[in-house]
C-alpha cells in the first residue's frame, strides 16, 4: 500500500496498526498474507457485538529513506558534473546585481490579471493590437 510507504518516508513512522475481526478471514488474508502485517495480539470483545479482534501491525522502519545519504549523493554527483556544460541559471544576489549593470534594464509594465481583467478588456486589447499593425 502506498500509504505505508508515504508514512515511512515522510514521517519516519515505525509501524502501522489495525484491527480485524477474528471471523473476517478475507481481511486477515489480505493484511497478513498479502500486505505483510503480523498478528500482535487478540483483543477480547473488541467489537460492540462482543467479537474478538486481531490487533495487527506492520513494521515500517525498513522503508525509511536516508535523506542525508541522498543529499550527499546529489552533492557528489553535482561536483562531478561541475565541469560539464550545464544550465546554471541566472546569477542572483550580488552577482545578479553586477550582471544587471551590464544588461539593458527591462521596462516594468503593470497589467491586470485574474478576475480584474474582463472580456471587454481582452477584446479592446486585441483590436488595438490589430489596428496598430
Amino acid at each position: 500500500m502506498r500509504a505505508e510507504r508515504a508514512m515511512a518516508e515522510s514521517h519516519r513512522a515505525q509501524y502501522v496498526s489495525l484491527h480485524v475481526r477474528v471471523s473476517n478471514t478475507a481481511a486477515l488474508r489480505l493484511y497478513r498474507d498479502t500486505l505483510g502485517f503480523q498478528v500482535d495480539s487478540v483483543e477480547s470483545k473488541y467489537y460492540a457485538d462482543g467479537e474478538d479482534a486481531y490487533a495487527m501491525r506492520m513494521d515500517l522502519s525498513d522503508m525509511w529513506v536516508d535523506w542525508a545519504k541522498i543529499e550527499r549523493e546529489d552533492r557528489e554527483r553535482a561536483a562531478r558534473e561541475d565541469g560539464k556544460d550545464g544550465d546554471e541559471g541566472e546569477p542572483v544576489g550580488e552577482l545578479g546585481k553586477a550582471a544587471d549593470d551590464t544588461k539593458e534594464q527591462e521596462k516594468m509594465v503593470r497589467v491586470k490579471v485574474g478576475r480584474g481583467l474582463g472580456v471587454g478588456d481582452l477584446v479592446e486589447k486585441n483590436e488595438a493590437a490589430q489596428s496598430g499593425n
